[in-house]
Parts: C-alpha cells; sequence; structure tokens
C-alpha cells in the first residue's frame, strides 16, 4: 500500500505539471521546469527554520503569538510591535531562502542577483498584507469582546499567517530561480504552480511521516495538491502582471487612467512601479485568501464545500492563462508599433 500511495502521489504531480507546461503557449525548457520544482521542494527550509526559531529562540513570532499585541495592547502601541515582529520574520524568512538558493545554486552570481531583487521588492508587500490581516483580526477581536465568541486570535488567526507565510515563500522562490527568464505572463503562471506542486508533494510526505499514516497521501493528493495550484497560480499571475508592469502601464489607454491618481504624485512614484506593487499586494492578497478559506473549511469539518470551490478555482486559471496570452499579444503589438515609429 506504501508503494501504491508514493506511485500515486508522483504520477498524480507529474500530471498536473504536464498539464500546465502543456498550457503554456511559450513554455520555459524544462531545465527551468526542473529547476523550479527543486526550489520548490526547497521552500519548506524556510517554513521548518521559521518554526524552530521561534521554537527556541523567539517566542513571540510563534503564529498564535504575533497577533498577540494587537488583542492585548493599546491600538499604537500594539500596531508598532505587530509590525516590528513582522519585519524581524521577513528578515529570517528572507535569509533561509537565501541560503537555500546559494547552495542550491552553487553561489551563481545571477542568483544573488535575483536574490538582491526579492529583498528589495518581496517583504514589502508581503508586510503590508500581514499588516491589514492584523488590522482586521484586531477589529473583528474588538467585536468579540462583545458576543464572546473565541475564533479571532488562535484557529483563525493561525490558518491566516500560515497562509500568508507558505505563499510569500512560494512565491520567493520563483523570484530567486531566476527572474529574467520569464518571457510572458503564462511562464509566471507556470513557474509558479511547477514551484507550488513540489512545496505540496514535499509537504503531503512529511505530513505522512509526522502522523505516522501513510494513506494520508491520498487525502492530500486529491485535495491540498489543488489547493496548491489554485494559490500560486493566482499569485503567479498577477505576479507576470507585475513584471510586465511597464509596458503594460504603456499600453493606450492605460497610462492616462495612472496619471489621474494622486499616489505616484505624493510619492513621486513611476506609473509601473505603482502598478507593479498594486498586483503584487493583489497577488498575494488573493493568493493567501484562497488558501486560507480552504484551511479553514476543512478545520472546521466542512472539506466537502471547499471541493467546489477547488474546481472553479482550476477553472479559473486556465481562464488567467488565456488573458496572460491575451495581456501578451496586446504587449507585442505595442511594442512592435512602438519600434516602427522609432524607425520613421
Amino acid at each position: 500500500m506504501s508503494l501504491f500511495y508514493i506511485t500515486l502521489l508522483v504520477l498524480t504531480t507529474l500530471i498536473w505539471g504536464y498539464i500546465f507546461y502543456k498550457k503554456d503557449y511559450h513554455p520555459q525548457p524544462l531545465k527551468i521546469i526542473g529547476q523550479s520544482f527543486i526550489m520548490g521542494l526547497f521552500a519548506m527550509i524556510p517554513v521548518f527554520g521559521y518554526k524552530y526559531v521561534y521554537q527556541h529562540y523567539l517566542p513571540m513570532l510563534a503564529e498564535y503569538q504575533i497577533f498577540q499585541p494587537l488583542l492585548n495592547s493599546p491600538i499604537l502601541s500594539g500596531l508598532g510591535v505587530f509590525i516590528f515582529n513582522l519585519i524581524i520574520l521577513s528578515l529570517i524568512l528572507l535569509t533561509f531562502s537565501g541560503i537555500v538558493s546559494i547552495l542550491l545554486n552553487f553561489f551563481n552570481h545571477s542568483v544573488l542577483i535575483n536574490l538582491k531583487n526579492a529583498i528589495k521588492d518581496e517583504p514589502f508587500g508581503f508586510t503590508f498584507i500581514s499588516v491589514l490581516i492584523g488590522i482586521l483580526i484586531f477589529m473583528q477581536t474588538t467585536l468579540q469582546r462583545f458576543f464572546s465568541i473565541p475564533i479571532v486570535g488562535t484557529v483563525l488567526g493561525t490558518i491566516l499567517f500560515l497562509a500568508i507565510i507558505e505563499e510569500y515563500i512560494k512565491h520567493l522562490m520563483v523570484r530567486i530561480t531566476d527572474d529574467k527568464k520569464l518571457k510572458d505572463i503564462d511562464d509566471a503562471i507556470t513557474l509558479s504552480i511547477v514551484v507550488g506542486l513540489a512545496f505540496a508533494f514535499l509537504e503531503t510526505i512529511i505530513y505522512s511521516i509526522a502522523v505516522g499514516n501513510i494513506s494520508i497521501i491520498f487525502y492530500r493528493t486529491m485535495i491540498s495538491i489543488p489547493i496548491h495550484i489554485v494559490a500560486s497560480g493566482i499569485f503567479g499571475y498577477y505576479y507576470g502582471l507585475a513584471h510586465f508592469a511597464k509596458p503594460i502601464v504603456q499600453l493606450e489607454g492605460f497610462d492616462k487612467t495612472y496619471k489621474k491618481k494622486w499616489l505616484p504624485k505624493i510619492l513621486s512614484l513611476k506609473k509601473s512601479t505603482l502598478y507593479h506593487e498594486e498586483k503584487m499586494v493583489e497577488g498575494i492578497f488573493f493568493a493567501t485568501l484562497f488558501h486560507a478559506s480552504m484551511n479553514l473549511l476543512f478545520e472546521l469539518s466542512l472539506g466537502f464545500l471547499a471541493v467546489p470551490f477547488i474546481v472553479l478555482g482550476i477553472i479559473m486559471i486556465f481562464h488567467m492563462y488565456n488573458y496572460g496570452q491575451a495581456e501578451d499579444k496586446l504587449i507585442s503589438r505595442f511594442k512592435r508599433k512602438k519600434l516602427q515609429l522609432k524607425k520613421a
């Protein structure tokens, strides 16, 4: 039976990978796909590293503890401590992710460049969304004091927070693999899904060993792997939009929309930079929302309600490929038109 479950897990992972590889109309070479899968396997290291750090050295960074300043302190001081804890956590996750990338790529110069870019770009979106979730939890906790419903800060807080960490780390592995290899939005979706598949593959094996029940592989193969596919695909789509922010913003009519926004003027931001940050925030928000919602349904023994959402999520990812391809065609046309005008 153990051989059956392991074979099922491997075949399911390969089949899902093949489906989305073929959906990409300009797929990356298999070498890059393989590298992304390996990075996804090692994405578990930062997660376990984080748990080791808070269990032995920094207990205030534990899933349940990190929200306590919001729950037990005045609003401003509690929010300040919460943000400080998140900054420490971001640095820890980036450090472990950096160690993994360097070990896997033997100090390749381009990988160090990618790591630098990831450190520069990614913690802000992650911290921003975490703070928003923290504020929502604080508001709901204030309400629950009147109704005495002990949900937030326990199961819900943990599910939300762990979902953010997992989605953040998976995306960071995509960034570290090689940012410049992306040819189009489809590539961002495919590589994100490959990393998500690898993460779910190793997570399934680890959980089955931890609980001492190999049959759990069947359940996680049918449910957990598709959840990671959808969440990673969502983030991948928005990352693709963010990655090609400059040509997208320059498309006819889009540039005019951003000229009306006040934020670029106040912060002296380029319109493409603002678009990039918006899409990164949207990506981690929607990916985390889906992931956390599915986990919460299973935590409440309502897993049967998650199945139709997972199916709809898979269908949505296929549509995202179509949207990405349409956007890529517009970008290509715009670039050709711009090149013709220069030559003229």
